[in-house]
């Protein structure tokens, strides 16, 4: 399984900040208003120097291309994040899975039998898919309450943990690496004291042992304050909670060697197999008793010592999370303009949790052919 990043913009006490936070991964667009200018409480109680660098974006001449009514937004003496960033990321997701419609195939240099529907046969318990994820994003706030972005995304590791329930009871895993990469869209308004954002991104996964991409959509709602500090009116501290949906799509087809599904299958384990025959073997149609007879054999030939190494599972099946929405929250501090440092954690459910650390770098970008007297903050 494969998650994905997302991204938050958070109208702050008169700014706005863009946090990007993960997987994939991250979502709808709900709000795409300027009231993040309902947040404009006075600045006086943090002193002369937050006062006086508010009161100055009235005065300046935004010479920058992006983000389109920049100027406008400056001029009623609201500070919006540069138009142009870059993020760094690392995201690790544990997520329950339930799988159904289950076909199973073998392949080898002999034969090629399936897939068949084993369905009645194969039963799961607890499937547990974990992936560590290094994304960068590159992001444009085309307004200033409108930002899209694109993500390239490489999995070093995505391992399912697997535990089979019927025919026989054990377990398995199976590891594999892969790239994604997706866009999205997010927006974001106040209200009050608070801000409120949302988010839609989509995400396409070449995972190692799948023939078919992984498509994944993430929409989340994220409702949070942004605290400002003492020094500098560019430093302050963000928290937010909110919910993350994931939706993935459900059909899955691969391949994955025979003696890596069952890497430490015993006699005892292909005994108990064919013991329990009687249970459900004579139920099925002569063409899936031929490819259970052949998984047979092979895992016999293993036990044996005879190689396997060409002997492959081709499978199909259908994926889901357990949860498609779960809770979060999250936190950011904002060194200046150009610096913001950001975690999120994906832990209100039963079923999943995530964490991620993100670094991001932000620039002004373009510049508008037109001479100004003033200039935009450098």
């Amino acid at each position: 399984m494969h998650l994905h990043i997302r991204y938050i913009l958070l109208p702050a006490t008169r700014s706005i900040i863009l946090l990007p936070v993960w997987g994939c991964l991250l979502i709808l667009t709900l709000i795409m208003t300027q009231q993040a200018t309902a947040q404009n409480p006075s600045r006086k109680h943090l002193g002369d120097k937050h006062q006086d660098y508010y009161d100055s974006l009235t005065k300046m001449n935004y010479d920058r291309v992006f983000p389109l009514l920049g100027t406008k937004v400056y001029k009623r003496g609201f500070d919006i994040p540069w138009p142009i960033g870059i993020m760094f990321n690392t995201f690790y997701a544990n997520q329950g899975i339930n799988i159904s419609d289950i076909r199973v195939g073998i392949q080898g240099a002999d034969t090629t039998l399936g897939p068949v529907d084993l369905s009645q046969v194969v039963q799961f318990g607890d499937v547990k898919a974990k992936g560590l994820t290094l994304n960068m994003r590159a992001d444009l706030y085309v307004l200033p309450f409108l930002n899209v972005y694109a993500m390239l995304s490489y999995l070093p590791k995505a391992s399912t943990d697997v535990t089979l329930v019927k025919p026989v009871q054990l377990s398995t895993n199976a590891t594999q690496q892969g790239w994604a990469y997706g866009f999205g869209i997010m927006g974001a308004g106040g209200v009050g004291p608070v801000w409120i954002q949302a988010d839609y991104n989509v995400n396409w996964a070449d995972m190692q042992l799948l023939d078919n991409k992984v498509f994944t959509q993430i929409v989340g709602i994220r409702v949070g304050h942004v605290f400002p500090l003492q020094g500098s009116p560019e430093k302050n501290i963000s928290l937010w909670v909110g919910m993350m949906g994931l939706f993935i799509n459900n059909d899955t087809k691969g391949q994955i060697k025979l003696a890596d599904v069952f890497p430490d299958i015993s006699q005892d384990k292909i005994n108990e197999i064919k013991n329990s025959y009687d249970q459900w073997y004579n139920g099925l149609r002569p063409v899936q008793q031929k490819v259970v007879d052949k998984i047979v054999e092979k895992l016999q030939d293993k036990i044996d010592g005879h190689p396997i190494d060409d002997v492959s599972i081709n499978y199909e099946m259908n994926k889901a999370v357990k949860s498609r929405w779960a809770g979060l929250v999250g936190a950011q501090y904002q060194f200046n303009k150009r610096w913001q440092l950001r975690t999120e954690c994906n832990l209100i459910s039963q079923d999943r949790f995530s964490l991620m650390l993100s670094i991001n770098y932000r620039f002004l970008g373009f510049k508008k052919n037109i001479n100004h007297t003033n200039r935009s903050p450098d």
